[in-house]
Protein backbone atom coordinates (compact mmCIF):
# COMPACT_ATOMS: atom_id res chain seq x y z
CA UNK A 1 0.00 0.00 0.00
CA UNK A 2 2.92 2.50 0.87
CA UNK A 3 4.38 2.01 -2.48
CA UNK A 4 1.12 3.07 -4.69
CA UNK A 5 1.23 6.21 -2.37
CA UNK A 6 4.71 7.30 -2.96
CA UNK A 7 4.47 6.29 -6.52
CA UNK A 8 1.62 9.02 -6.56
CA UNK A 9 3.62 11.38 -4.80
CA UNK A 10 6.41 11.08 -6.87
CA UNK A 11 3.67 12.12 -10.00
CA UNK A 12 2.62 15.01 -8.09
CA UNK A 13 6.20 15.81 -7.49
CA UNK A 14 7.28 15.56 -10.91
CA UNK A 15 3.85 17.59 -11.87
CA UNK A 16 4.77 20.35 -9.44
CA UNK A 17 8.22 21.06 -10.13
CA UNK A 18 7.51 20.56 -13.78
CA UNK A 19 5.36 23.82 -13.66
CA UNK A 20 7.44 25.35 -11.15
CA UNK A 21 10.13 25.55 -14.04
CA UNK A 22 7.45 27.11 -15.81
CA UNK A 23 6.98 29.41 -13.52
CA UNK A 24 10.87 30.54 -13.41
CA UNK A 25 10.65 30.33 -17.59
CA UNK A 26 7.90 33.29 -16.87
CA UNK A 27 10.17 34.84 -14.25
CA UNK A 28 13.17 35.02 -16.94
CA UNK A 29 10.76 36.64 -19.67
CA UNK A 30 9.30 39.47 -17.62
CA UNK A 31 13.02 40.24 -16.74
CA UNK A 32 14.07 40.28 -20.33
CA UNK A 33 10.68 42.65 -20.91
CA UNK A 34 11.90 44.77 -17.96
CA UNK A 35 15.48 44.97 -19.33
CA UNK A 36 14.07 46.19 -22.98
CA UNK A 37 12.43 49.43 -20.68
CA UNK A 38 14.82 49.82 -18.06
CA UNK A 39 17.30 52.24 -18.44
CA UNK A 40 18.78 53.39 -14.84
CA UNK A 41 21.77 51.04 -13.85
CA UNK A 42 20.70 49.99 -10.63
CA UNK A 43 17.25 48.57 -11.86
CA UNK A 44 19.07 46.83 -14.94
CA UNK A 45 21.58 45.24 -12.78
CA UNK A 46 18.86 44.06 -10.33
CA UNK A 47 16.72 42.67 -12.86
CA UNK A 48 19.62 40.62 -14.59
CA UNK A 49 20.53 38.98 -11.05
CA UNK A 50 17.05 38.35 -10.66
CA UNK A 51 17.24 36.85 -13.97
CA UNK A 52 20.13 34.42 -13.62
CA UNK A 53 18.45 33.52 -10.05
CA UNK A 54 15.51 32.08 -12.16
CA UNK A 55 17.80 30.37 -14.75
CA UNK A 56 19.76 28.85 -11.72
CA UNK A 57 16.07 27.81 -10.30
CA UNK A 58 14.92 26.06 -13.90
CA UNK A 59 18.11 24.37 -14.35
CA UNK A 60 18.51 23.35 -11.06
CA UNK A 61 14.67 21.95 -10.75
CA UNK A 62 15.68 20.69 -14.15
CA UNK A 63 18.24 18.53 -12.86
CA UNK A 64 15.40 17.31 -10.20
CA UNK A 65 12.99 16.13 -12.94
CA UNK A 66 15.42 14.29 -15.10
CA UNK A 67 16.92 12.43 -11.99
CA UNK A 68 13.25 11.16 -11.41
CA UNK A 69 12.05 10.30 -14.95
CA UNK A 70 15.55 9.50 -16.78
CA UNK A 71 18.88 8.50 -15.13
CA UNK A 72 18.49 8.84 -10.99
CA UNK A 73 21.57 11.23 -9.99
CA UNK A 74 24.16 9.06 -7.87
CA UNK A 75 27.10 10.89 -5.86
CA UNK A 76 29.27 8.51 -4.46
CA UNK A 77 32.67 9.62 -2.51
CA UNK A 78 35.10 9.18 -4.98
CA UNK A 79 33.30 12.32 -6.76
CA UNK A 80 33.47 14.17 -3.65
CA UNK A 81 37.33 13.31 -2.67
CA UNK A 82 38.82 15.48 -5.87
CA UNK A 83 36.91 18.38 -4.83
CA UNK A 84 36.83 18.08 -1.09
CA UNK A 85 40.37 20.54 -0.65
CA UNK A 86 38.86 22.60 -2.66
CA UNK A 87 35.40 22.91 -1.18
CA UNK A 88 37.19 23.56 2.09
CA UNK A 89 39.34 26.62 0.64
CA UNK A 90 36.14 27.77 -1.27
CA UNK A 91 34.14 28.35 2.24
CA UNK A 92 36.98 30.34 3.28
CA UNK A 93 36.82 32.21 0.33
CA UNK A 94 33.02 33.23 0.88
CA UNK A 95 33.90 33.46 4.74
CA UNK A 96 36.24 36.17 3.28
CA UNK A 97 33.66 38.00 1.22
CA UNK A 98 30.96 37.86 4.27
CA UNK A 99 33.47 39.70 5.77
CA UNK A 100 34.21 42.55 3.81
CA UNK A 101 30.58 42.80 3.21
CA UNK A 102 29.60 43.04 6.47
CA UNK A 103 32.61 46.33 6.78
CA UNK A 104 31.03 47.62 4.05
CA UNK A 105 27.76 47.40 4.81
CA UNK A 106 28.87 49.74 8.24
CA UNK A 107 30.96 52.26 6.27
CA UNK A 108 28.77 53.26 3.95
CA UNK A 109 26.08 55.71 4.48
CA UNK A 110 24.12 55.81 1.88
CA UNK A 111 20.75 53.49 1.95
CA UNK A 112 20.84 52.18 -1.47
CA UNK A 113 24.29 50.72 -1.03
CA UNK A 114 23.45 49.44 1.89
CA UNK A 115 20.82 47.75 0.52
CA UNK A 116 22.62 46.71 -2.33
CA UNK A 117 25.11 45.23 0.21
CA UNK A 118 22.96 43.42 1.91
CA UNK A 119 21.62 41.46 -1.00
CA UNK A 120 25.17 40.21 -1.55
CA UNK A 121 25.98 39.54 1.80
CA UNK A 122 23.00 37.07 1.61
CA UNK A 123 24.53 35.95 -1.41
CA UNK A 124 27.64 35.30 0.26
CA UNK A 125 26.34 33.45 3.11
CA UNK A 126 23.91 31.20 1.14
CA UNK A 127 26.91 30.35 -1.27
CA UNK A 128 29.08 29.70 1.84
CA UNK A 129 25.81 27.07 3.21
CA UNK A 130 26.04 25.38 0.19
CA UNK A 131 29.42 24.82 -0.28
CA UNK A 132 30.06 23.84 3.52
CA UNK A 133 26.57 21.40 2.50
CA UNK A 134 28.57 19.83 -0.49
CA UNK A 135 31.69 19.11 1.97
CA UNK A 136 29.43 17.85 4.29
CA UNK A 137 28.11 15.26 1.82
CA UNK A 138 31.59 13.54 1.51
CA UNK A 139 31.71 12.34 5.58
CA UNK A 140 28.04 11.46 4.79
CA UNK A 141 27.66 9.53 1.90
CA UNK A 142 31.25 7.85 3.14
CA UNK A 143 29.33 6.77 6.34
CA UNK A 144 26.27 5.80 4.30
CA UNK A 145 23.97 8.50 6.39
CA UNK A 146 21.16 10.00 4.04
Amino acid sequence: MAAPKAHERDRELLTLLRKWKGVEATTIKSCDSILKKAKNPIMTTLTNAIRNDSQKHAAILQLIIDSMTKTAYELSPDDLAGVSSLLNKHIDIEQEAIDMANKAIEMTHDSITKQLLKLILEDEKKHKMMATRMSELKYRITAGIP
